[in-house]
């Protein structure tokens, strides 16, 4: 049996508070509310591991990493949409 290491206990003691007071932020915010994307976004704020934030809202790192870049392609490109291309072609006419 290895000896119990004292400096590693009180890192897992350390890391366990600190995600708990980083959930307990988000649920006395205002962002409770708001997307999964930006709950992982303001739990990485606090320090957190985009992959832990991902674990503690239920959802993995993969798949707010395709979310995020959703939503930058969204923002570039709302206006070449298909309702944006049909306005311009009749503006034309």
């Amino acid at each position: 049996m290895a000896p119990n290491n004292p400096a590693s206990e009180l890192e897992k003691v350390c890391t366990v508070i600190g995600r708990s007071l980083a959930f307990l932020c988000l649920q006395n915010s205002e962002v409770k509310t708001r997307t999964v994307l930006e709950k992982a976004e303001f739990l990485s704020a606090l320090g957190l591991p985009f992959a832990d934030a991902a674990k503690m809202l239920g959802s993995t790192a993969e798949s707010l990493r395709v979310m995020a870049y959703n939503k930058g392609k969204k923002a570039k490109g709302a206006a070449s949409g298909k309702k944006a291309k049909a306005k311009a072609k009749r503006r034309t006419r």
